[in-house]
């Protein structure tokens, strides 16, 4: 067995719902460990990167697993406790740094898809004059979603980020939101072409040579009326009182009839592991358009892992225990590490 330090971002119980979920996070990552017979210790990740290398090196770790979501206080700042991992020559859990930075860059990560073919909606950053990606400058998006470039967890997401793009100086109004949300939150936000159609996240897990693509989750918008955005916003996420909380559930079940679409996305999330050298687990989250065109959304190179998240119900309807995605999750950054397999279910 091996000994293996838990690596996450300091929060404090002044923050967020959003920023204390990482605490959920590791203790249900650090019951699998234990019960898999591994030596565990935490270690709390801060900008002063110094004391946590010198850390490291007197914990002289097997493995990291690494659940560092944010640093400073931003998603743009997680890929320093990669870097520094790496300068270390310590095995971790998870996306390279390289990685991490393509994919918390949203638009980016959506040149990359734009780049290999691989559908992903069009957008505009601030101040371009015109759309980029598969939409044309004479025929820009009906509807478009004002989104955080860089930050996770639906940040200032919300109906009225939902912009109107057939109005009279709709671009000026874009590019106005888009300045005012991000003084507003204090980081870059951007335009994305709004799809107005089913909504899927796909969860992948390692798998020695190729990832297994979990069973498919459908979001759905329970009494949404027909014309309301289907969006995930931030009270759909975390506000346990808000009636978006409520309303907005995931499905595993489908008709025959979804199979092609189904073995579609999940085609397409397979390619978003290669394209982007996806590693341990990740997320792509999806759009279907009422011509059941898919659309990628956004490629998660570290999603979520509380037991109440999707990664963690994609598991348990995969008839996979979340002992075992644990073990392949450690077992992908260390073979040597690697666990007899089971299955549930």
């Amino acid at each position: 067995m091996a000994m293996v330090v838990l690596l996450y971002n300091r929060v404090s119980t002044t923050d967020s719902a959003s920023e204390l979920d990482v605490l959920r996070q590791c203790s249900a990552v650090e019951s699998a460990l234990l019960q898999l017979g591994h030596h565990v210790q935490r270690l709390d990740c801060t900008l002063d990167l110094q004391s946590v290398r010198n850390r490291l090196r007197q914990l002289q770790p097997d493995v990291v697993f690494n659940l560092v979501e944010a640093l400073g206080g931003t998603d743009q700042l997680m890929g320093l406790a990669t870097l520094l991992l790496e300068s270390l020559g310590i095995p971790f859990t998870g996306a390279s740094s390289l990685t991490m930075q393509l994919t918390t860059r949203k638009p980016l990560a959506k040149q990359r898809l734009a780049d290999l073919r691989l559908p992903t909606p069009a957008w505009l950053l601030p101040g371009d004059q015109h759309w980029r990606g598969r939409t044309s400058a004479a025929h820009s998006p009906l509807q478009a979603l004002v989104k955080a470039a860089s930050e996770h967890a639906s940040l200032g997401l919300s109906d009225d980020s939902v912009i109107d793009c057939q109005q009279l100086r709709s671009h000026e109004r874009l590019q106005h939101a888009m300045h005012t949300a991000a003084m507003h939150y204090a980081t870059p936000f951007f335009a994305e072409e709004y799809i107005h159609g089913r909504e899927f996240n796909l969860s992948l897990l390692a798998d020695h040579s190729e990832p297994q693509v979990l069973l498919p989750a459908e979001m759905l918008f329970v009494g949404y009326a027909e014309e309301r955005p289907r969006i995930l916003g931030a009270a759909a996420k975390w506000d346990e009182l808000s009636s978006d909380y409520h309303q907005t559930t995931r499905s595993f079940h489908y008709p025959a009839t979804d199979q092609p679409l189904l073995d579609e996305l999940a085609a397409l999330a397979r390619n978003c592991w290669n394209a982007f050298d996806l590693a341990g687990y990740a997320r792509v989250d999806f759009r279907v358009d009422a011509d059941g065109q898919p659309w990628i959304l956004e490629v998660n190179a570290n999603p979520c892992l509380s037991p109440d998240a999707g990664f963690a119900a994609a598991l348990e309807h995969s008839g996979i225990s979340w002992e075992q995605a644990v073990a392949r999750i450690l077992n992908d950054a260390r073979p040597s590490l690697e666990t007899p397999r089971t299955t549930t279910g």
